[in-house]
């Protein structure tokens, strides 16, 4: 009986991860203008956060890049406290990319990336 729990348990889990979204930069290229708010939500997922302003609605996402390296020979013949160093530098260097989709009526005006 245990293992039909665990069965369930962890088929509930994949199912919930399956249900999860990330935002990718390159779905905005399925944006269109004109499309509703839940159109875009289904493509883009939920926003991070929303801003409303003179009749409009701001969506904002964001997108980091993320440092995952696959082991290498070269990381065995380098010590610990260089390997943790380089590691640091290499993430310091990745960015965050934020966009914003404004609705105004509900309906997509525009989309962009936004810059520092």
């Amino acid at each position: 009986m245990k293992s039909m729990n665990h069965i369930a348990l962890l088929a509930s889990l994949f199912l919930l991860l399956g249900c999860a979204t990330t935002f990718r930069p390159w779905s905005l290229s399925e944006i269109e203008e004109g499309m509703d708010r839940i159109r875009v939500v289904g493509i883009l997922g939920e926003p991070d956060s929303v801003e409303m302003k003179d009749g409009a609605e701001f969506l904002y996402y964001s997108y980091s890049e993320n440092y995952n390296p696959a082991p290498s020979n070269f990381d065995a013949q380098v010590d610990n406290a260089r390997r943790r160093q380089r590691e640091r530098q290499i993430e310091r260097s990745l960015r965050t990319y934020r966009y914003v989709v404004t609705l105004f009526d509900g309906k997509v005006q525009s989309y962009k990336e936004l810059v520092d």
